[in-house]
């Protein structure tokens, strides 16, 4: 049963991935209408030719082009597309027309890290063969990838004269870099309205003429500018706001609100002030004397010293409280503001026609007979598909809903069962201790040890977390768990206490031992034996008595 449906399977997905490709109806476009969906069975009978020419700095297009299905995560069998075989290359092809552009790009295997797949709209009555970088387009469209650089481009170039102005987009859309098909479509209206569409999604919009900031530089001038002459009235009223010349002074503002400073009314003006405003503060000693030995010749004429005013200890004069910063201060009164009913609004020149606006842009654009490719990859295998050009956004969205979206589905589907792994795999997770439980292969011994590693290692998460905590507020963590701290001090002393003996238990081993060495035995010092005085006096004269006769030699002592 498993095996059937396991084949059921297979046949799904090889059906679906080895559909066959059918060109759509083309008899349902309109006349006028480009439309290459590349069905040809080789590039010489598709009418797209490759550009035998060099670029203007004599690089040539070495890229070569050919006609093949997608190489990876492709939806149907035979869906050919162009596409560019060679890497690190420069590519140029154009083909003759017999305005909505269309067209799909893709990439395969790789992300499209440097190169572009934008279409340019040639100018009429150009020799194909020669086709490169300096040839003259009139439009530009497609998406860029290189490097930091991500955009989708969309060029107009307007001659003026004997110059040619290249506008672009000031802020383009990024380019979608996937290893899928994407569709980029340009619709330009008749009023020059633009959108750029993104697999059918619209990413950027504007009208090339009055939309600000849109093009840069503008492709044209603004119809309408300022007047640059104009001079603002002097009876123009600017002013929003006013002072309300009805609003009354408060008859209290100056006491109460005018004064920075006002007096203390918590300080009372001492008992014993002297309110005399005659007084001075100091005065001469009434009780000093002038020496006897001053001399107003020589030392000038004599004062009393200045002693303090008796009668001003307590102070005299006008009695004033210390200031103090008023808090109602609010400083010079005004009157309130009122809107001005008279306000005009902020004056701005009457804006005048312009007399360089040219609203007939297509005139400045040449006629278009052919369309090209002129690119630079450093990547094969990019694919240009389905490419559409017209005068109908309802012809250009069939063409995109009819091969894109169905196709686009398919790829998806594809990608999902064969895109690459991953280069490292995700390993499962560590069995818990409850999975070893419930594992009957594992032993009783393995599960207790098991048990105590991990009732280990959470013991030492915990601690961690409690360390972590205490580190980021102590305090609150000490108030808060006294008993946790207090626990925790003593069991820190305590572990550390004992691995602080052990390791001075095994130092003192390590040094007590040490290795035992030979210890050199001191050689035997001869005897030295006291002599008689009998025997001294018998060595002297050469006679020997009877104890030292059998002596050779005898030693004297020193």
């Amino acid at each position: 049963m498993k095996l059937s449906a396991l084949i059921a399977i297979l046949a799904s997905i090889q059906a679906a991935y080895c559909q066959k490709w059918q060109p759509i109806d083309e008899s349902r476009l309109s006349k006028s209408s480009f439309f290459d969906q590349f069905d040809t069975t080789s590039l010489d009978k598709s009418g797209w030719i490759p550009s035998v020419a060099s670029k203007r700095d004599g690089a040539p297009y070495l890229g070569k082009w050919t006609l093949e299905p997608s190489r990876i995560y492709g939806a149907y069998e035979n869906d050919l597309a162009l596409t560019m075989d060679t890497e690190a290359a420069f590519y140029a092809i154009s083909k003759k027309l017999p305005v909505v552009l269309q067209n799909e790009t893709k990439t395969w295997w790789f992300s499209l890290s440097c190169g572009g797949a934008y279409i340019k709209l040639l100018s009429k009555g150009l020799d194909l063969a020669h086709f490169n970088d300096e040839t003259p387009f009139e439009v530009m469209f497609g998406p860029d990838i290189c490097g930091s650089e991500n955009k989708v481009y969309f060029i107009v170039k307007k001659k003026v004269g004997d110059e040619v102005i290249e506008s672009k987009l000031r802020t383009p859309p990024m380019a979608r870099n996937n290893q899928l098909s994407n569709l980029y479509t340009l619709v330009i209206r008749k009023n020059l309205d633009v959108e750029l569409r993104i697999n059918g999604e619209v990413a950027k919009a504007g009208n090339v003429l009055n939309t600000p900031h849109f093009m840069e530089p503008p492709l044209t001038l603004p119809e309408l500018i300022p007047d640059t002459s104009a001079v603002q009235p002097e009876d123009w009223d600017d002013r929003r706001y006013i002072f309300d010349q009805s609003a009354e002074k408060p008859a209290d503002w100056d006491l109460k609100h005018g004064l920075m400073w006002v007096p203390n009314p918590d300080v009372v003006k001492p008992s014993l002030w002297n309110d005399d405003e005659n007084e001075e503060e100091f005065i001469r000693n009434p009780d000093s004397v002038k020496p006897a030995e001053w001399d107003d010749e020589e030392d000038g004429e004599w004062r009393a010293p200045m002693i303090r005013n008796p009668k001003c200890l307590h102070g005299c004069g006008k009695w004033e409280a210390p200031k103090i910063v008023n808090k109602d201060y609010k400083g010079e009164w005004t009157p309130p503001g009122i809107e001005n009913p008279d306000y005009q609004g902020e004056w701005k020149p009457p804006m005048i026609k312009n007399p360089n606006y040219d609203s007939d842009v297509d005139k400045h654009i040449t006629p278009v007979d052919a369309m090209g490719i002129e690119v630079w990859s450093m990547h094969s295998g990019v694919l240009f598909n389905n490419i559409y050009l017209g005068n109908s956004v309802e012809e250009a969205e069939w063409i995109g809903n009819a091969t894109y979206v169905p196709k686009l589905e398919l790829e998806r589907a594809n990608f999902e069962v064969n895109k690459p792994k991953p280069k490292h795999q995700p390993k499962p997770p560590p069995k818990t201790f409850e999975d070893m439980l419930n594992d009957d292969g594992v032993s009783q011994l393995r599960e207790f040890v098991e048990f105590l590693r991990v009732l280990f290692w959470r013991k030492v998460f915990a601690v961690k977390d409690l360390w972590h905590e205490f580190e980021r507020a102590p305090i609150p963590f000490i108030t808060t768990h006294p008993f946790k701290f207090v626990l925790s001090c003593i069991l820190f002393l305590f572990v550390f206490t004992i691995v602080f003996g052990l390791i001075n238990v095994a130092f003192f081993l390590y040094v007590s031992n040490p290795q035992e060495t030979k210890q050199e035995e001191p050689e035997e010092k001869p005897k030295i034996e006291e002599l008689t005085e009998e025997e001294i006096i018998a060595q002297i004269t050469g006679k020997s008595t009877g104890a030292s006769a059998v002596q050779t030699k005898a030693t004297r002592r020193t």
